[in-house]
C-alpha cells in the first residue's frame, strides 16, 4: 500500500512500507536511517520481531540523491515493478507471433518475433517493444523481407537491479518441421524452431540463419524437437535467461528456420510454430533480483486469431 501523497508521514511509516508489513505485538523499530531509506545498499533500520533484533536493507527508493528528505516519500510504493499493466501495444499487434518467410528459389529463410528491451539504470526505466520480421539469407532476395515493429512502452521501477532475467512460456504450441525432395531424406531438410536471447543487443530474424546452424547469436536452443518430427499441444518455457544490469539493449525471442534445399525442382523445407487451440499462447516475463516478476505481454489464441511463425523454402517448377 502506497504512502499518502500529502500530510504527515513518519520514519516508521516509510520503514513499514519498505518492509512490506508492520511489526508484531511487542516489536519495535531501532536506528531508522533516512539515508538508508533513501539509498540502496545502506542499512535502512533494525527492528525487534519479538524474538531477536533484525538489521535490514530493503531495495527501493524514490530518490537516492542528496539531500535526503522525508517529503520525497510522498506517494511512494515499495513495489519494484509497477502494479498496473506495463503498457499496451497499439501498432502492429497482430504481427506478434504472426509472420511468415517464404523463398521459392531454394534458399534458407528465417521468421522471428523478438521482445526488444532497453535498460536505463540512471532513469530507472526499462523500455520494451516487439519486432516481428523475416530474413532471406541470399542478398538478392532480401527485397522479399518484411518487418513489423510495435510501439515502445517504458516501465519505471523502484530499487536497484542486481540481476535481470527474461523468459518465454508457451502453452498448447504445435511444432512442425519437414523437408524433402529428390535424393534427400526428410530429416536432412527439415526446418526447425529456436528460442534465443542476448544480454547485450537487440535480436532480429537475421541473427539466426542456415536453419539455425549459423548466426551472430550463440545463445540459441532448438525447441522443436527431433528434426523431421511434429508435435502438438506442447507446453514449455525458455528461461529465465540472464539479461544486462547496466544501461543498454537486450532481447529474447522465437525463430522459425528452413534449410537451403539446393536447385532441384520440388525440393522443400519448412519449420513452424503455431497456436490454434483455446487456451494456447505464449507470454514474456521479466524478473529482477531473483523474485520481482512482471509479465510484459501475453499473446493468446482466440477464435479467428493467427499465431504462426513459419519459414518455408522450396524450388518451384517454373517450366
Amino acid at each position: 500500500m502506497a504512502l499518502p501523497g500529502s500530510g504527515t508521514i513518519s520514519m516508521s511509516d516509510i520503514a513499514e512500507e519498505k518492509k512490506g508489513s508492520g511489526l508484531p505485538s511487542g516489536g519495535y523499530w531501532q536506528n531508522i536511517s533516512l539515508r538508508g531509506l533513501s539509498v540502496d545498499n545502506v542499512t535502512d533500520f533494525s527492528f525487534y520481531n519479538g524474538d531477536s533484533i533484525i538489521t535490514a536493507d530493503y531495495p527501493g527508493t524514490p530518490n537516492d540523491a542528496t539531500p535526503h528528505g522525508m517529503a520525497e516519500f510522498y506517494g511512494y510504493a515499495a513495489s519494484f515493478w509497477p502494479a498496473s499493466a506495463p503498457g499496451s501495444i497499439t501498432t502492429n499487434a497482430t504481427h506478434i507471433m504472426d509472420v511468415g518467410a517464404s523463398e521459392e528459389n531454394g534458399n534458407d529463410v528465417t521468421a522471428a518475433t523478438n521482445l526488444l528491451m532497453t535498460l536505463n539504470t540512471t532513469n530507472k526505466t526499462l523500455s520494451w517493444k516487439f519486432l516481428s520480421d523475416t530474413n532471406n539469407a541470399v542478398q538478392d532476395n532480401q527485397d522479399d523481407d518484411v518487418s513489423y515493429q510495435t510501439n515502445t512502452n517504458t516501465i519505471s521501477y523502484n530499487g536497484t537491479i542486481t540481476s535481470l532475467e527474461a523468459r518465454m512460456v508457451w502453452t498448447g504450441a504445435d511444432f512442425s518441421g519437414n523437408g524433402g525432395g529428390s535424393g534427400f531424406t526428410s530429416n536432412s531438410y527439415a526446418g526447425r524452431v529456436w528460442a534465443a536471447h542476448s544480454p547485450s543487443i537487440h535480436l532480429n530474424a537475421s541473427s539466426i540463419y542456415n536453419n539455425g546452424d549459423s548466426g551472430s547469436i550463440s545463445t540459441r536452443t532448438k525447441i522443436s524437437g527431433t528434426d523431421g518430427s511434429s508435435s502438438s499441444n506442447q507446453n514449455g518455457s525458455y528461461g529465465y535467461k540472464t539479461m544486462r544490469t547496466t544501461t543498454g539493449d537486450c532481447s529474447i525471442g522465437i525463430f522459425a528456420t528452413s534449410e537451403d534445399v539446393g536447385n532441384a525442382t520440388y525440393n522443400y523445407s519448412f519449420g513452424r510454430i503455431d497456436f490454434d487451440g483455446t487456451g494456447s499462447g505464449i507470454y514474456w516475463q521479466i524478473r529482477a533480483n531473483g523474485s520481482e516478476t512482471l509479465t510484459i505481454y501475453n499473446a493468446t489464441y482466440s477464435s479467428g486469431d493467427v499465431l504462426v511463425l513459419s519459414a518455408n523454402s522450396s524450388v518451384d517448377d517454373t517450366s
